[in-house]
């Protein structure tokens, strides 16, 4: 699927940097099967063009995500739990990509770019899954976050029971999930989920400066190969883990990116992983 045939997302490039916006406002971006498909698709855009670095994802008109579109949900419920799977081409899963990684929902851990999420207004339910699955979550203060599944009645979704005490250790993990309190961005980010606050107007722009910043400033190679290692090689054995970092460090001693790394050292000015090599 083409970027240019989506209806429920759009994505802007430049700087190294791809903007996916979930673009549902008048849903307050609530989560469909066909964004989801169109996400995926986004992501390996990003995964396989060589001039996105970083990805930001956002949400329009002031909300993040306020979760599974509530109308899908109550067909869902009134079918005792059937549903039918959006009928639409998915993309392959990065060549590499264990066994273990192949699901729906993992895909932005199995890319090779980083994602951002920029969490302003409501972040709840399959949107805290959203921005959960991101590298890093940056938000707005006034944002309203709740993993809401226990209101609702469901389990830790997706792969939330596994992934988050990982990110935010089990008494917080379970904080998050039984109470399904809305937080805001201070007390998230104080639980460990949240790596950045801003305030509402400057958000955004405050996550695109960081993410150019990524783009230009570190190593491509290196943001790669160490999303890999930190999400693919750790939830193998410590062994493997540690002798396939050697081989990195090995490739990365005959990689173009090392030779601007060492150049910028040596003429004491920033490295720039973005301009043209001769």
């Amino acid at each position: 699927m083409e970027i240019e045939q989506f209806t429920e997302l759009t994505v802007a490039v430049e700087a190294g940097v791809a903007l996916v916006t979930l673009n549902r406002p008048d849903r307050r971006n609530a989560w469909s099967g066909r964004m989801a498909v169109e996400y995926r698709w986004a992501l390996h855009h990003a995964h396989t063009r060589p001039d996105v670095r970083v990805v930001v994802l956002t949400g329009a008109g002031g909300d993040f995500c306020v979760g599974a579109d509530a109308r899908a949900l109550g067909s869902i419920a009134s079918q005792q739990g059937s549903y039918a799977p959006e009928r639409l081409p998915l993309p392959p899963y990065p060549d590499g990509t264990p066994d273990d990684m192949r699901r729906n929902h993992a895909y932005p851990l199995a890319i090779s770019t980083p994602v951002v999420a920029a969490i302003d207004g409501a972040c709840a339910g399959a949107g805290f899954v959203l921005a959960t699955y991101c590298d890093l979550r940056l938000a707005a203060h006034g944002s309203r976050i709740t993993t809401s599944f226990a209101r609702l009645g469901l389990p830790a979704e997706y792969g939330m029971g596994w992934l988050l005490p990982r990110m935010v250790g089990i008494p917080n993990a379970l904080q998050l999930l039984y109470a399904a309190d809305v937080l805001d961005a201070a007390e998230a980010a104080r639980l460990g989920w949240v790596q950045r606050c801003h305030e509402p107007g400057e958000l955004l722009e405050q996550a695109l400066a960081f993410a150019r910043a990524l783009a230009r400033g570190s190593s491509g190679e290196s943001l790669r190969v160490m999303k890999r290692q930190v999400f693919a090689d750790a939830a193998g054995g410590f062994g493997a883990a540690y002798s396939r970092s050697v081989e990195d460090m090995d490739a990365a001693l005959r990689h173009p990116d090392m030779k601007e790394g060492l150049a910028a050292l040596r003429e004491r000015r920033p490295a720039d992983f973005l301009r043209e090599r001769a």
